[in-house]
């Protein structure tokens, strides 16, 4: 029974560092971002199933800018020309019933910008290990044992790592509306992606929430403080929208919706969803006053390469005209995940993958310049702690209408 030396203590925090730390890898393995995840450590699963989640947040946590044009357009046969219809700006997230008009064209641009801050409420920054798993120790194992503070001996000593996950989006997204009809629109958006990932770790050995029952003589415990990180760039999941106006303002205007999303954006780049999505949605608006504009939409994300793992979706809100050209909006938006977007963790180090209910909240106002162009700036506010989040996610919008 031995005391450890200098050597067996370097040994030990090496050891804890590549078997017991899921988040520590060299970054000249790693050929993506997902890679990151992808250590496995002696006795438990792999945390791989975070990369795809992180991913899919990436890809689902923002909703894709408005289709609506904030400008709409109709026909007056007794001027024989078209003339600008709607008094109120259109949202910068969720759709009202109204087209652009036909033959016209809306060009928009916005930047997103998404930082993943917590998981079920939890800090992200500081992710501390369960020190069980289904009865079993976090543990590593010690050849030929080590003599503890009180003189027992043992062959294992329980480990306590904190991670601190860094996962960053920068999004810009330019998009085109076009009325094919007086009452269709279809409607392209392709975001590009800046993401970058980065993971630091503090492993500490023997845990010291065990403490004292494994400590070690004094001096003797070990801590290892290491980080990784990396970025990508690429396209995300291109959006195909169509919208057609079913009623007009009969007492209320009434539009079918369609989006296909496809999986063009590279998952292990934390990029797109990997999955072919079908978005039906139900529009309905009216306005209430030549100042003030409700909508309602429902639908449902359906995943076409799982459909148990499709969404419900809604928006709710009002749309209103400050003063002059400046106007405001207001829209929650709810996201009803059907079940679980990603496999579970067999053996949950940090913590467990649920079905979320996200609900939000997303205030803005817009600017009207040149009867055709407005500028918008919007704020994305989590109302609950479900899943994966950012505390705000910011929005900025640029919109021509030719």
């Amino acid at each position: 029974m031995r005391r450890p030396t200098p050597v067996r203590l370097f040994a030990w925090a090496a050891s804890a560092a590549v078997l017991l730390s899921p988040l520590i890898v060299s970054r000249l393995q790693a050929a993506d971002l997902s890679d990151l995840f992808r250590t496995k450590f002696r006795g438990l699963a792999p945390l791989e199933p975070l990369a795809p989640v992180i991913a899919e947040t990436i890809a689902l946590t923002y909703p894709t800018a408005s289709a609506s044009s904030s400008v709409v357009y109709v026909f007056n046969a007794k001027l024989d020309t078209y003339e600008r219809e709607n008094t109120v700006l259109g949202p910068i997230f969720g759709e009202r019933a109204d087209t652009v008009g036909q033959s016209r064209l809306n060009l928009t641009a916005t930047y997103s910008y998404v930082q993943l801050t917590s998981i079920n409420g939890d800090d992200l920054g500081q992710l501390e290990n369960r020190a069980t798993v289904k009865g079993r120790f976090i543990a590593l194992p010690i050849p030929n044992g080590v003599v503890l503070r009180d003189g027992r001996m043992t062959n294992f000593l329980p480990v306590r790592v904190v991670a601190d996950i860094d996962a960053r989006a920068y999004i810009v997204t330019p998009q085109v509306t076009y009325g094919l009809t007086p009452r269709l629109d279809v409607n392209l958006a392709v975001p590009l992606l800046h993401t970058s990932l980065r993971i630091g770790t503090l492993i500490q050995v023997p845990d010291p929430r065990f403490l004292p029952e494994f400590a070690l003589p004094r001096g003797q415990a070990v801590s290892v403080d290491r980080e990784v990180s990396g970025s990508a760039d690429g396209i995300g999941d291109v959006l195909l929208r169509a919208k057609y106006v079913l009623l007009h303002d009969r007492p209320f205007a009434m539009a079918a919706g369609l989006s296909l999303a496809l999986p063009t954006g590279d998952v292990e780049e934390l990029r797109g969803t990997g999955h072919t999505r079908v978005q039906p949605t139900l529009i309905v608006s009216r306005m209430l006053t030549g100042r003030l504009q409700w909508l309602l939409n429902t639908g449902i994300d359906i995943n076409a390469d799982a459909v148990d793992r499709s969404s419900i979706r809604w928006a709710a809100g009002g749309l209103a005209t400050i003063r002059g050209p400046l106007g405001g909006t207001l829209v929650f938006l709810g996201r009803h995940e059907l079940s679980e977007q990603t496999e579970k963790l067999r053996l949950p180090f940090f913590f467990q993958v649920h079905r979320n209910d996200v609900v939000d909240a997303a205030v803005g106002i817009r600017y009207q310049f040149r009867d055709h162009g407005i500028v918008a700036v919007n704020a994305l506010v989590p109302l609950n702690e479900s899943g994966l989040r950012a505390e705000v996610i910011p929005t900025l919008e640029m919109e021509y209408v030719f």
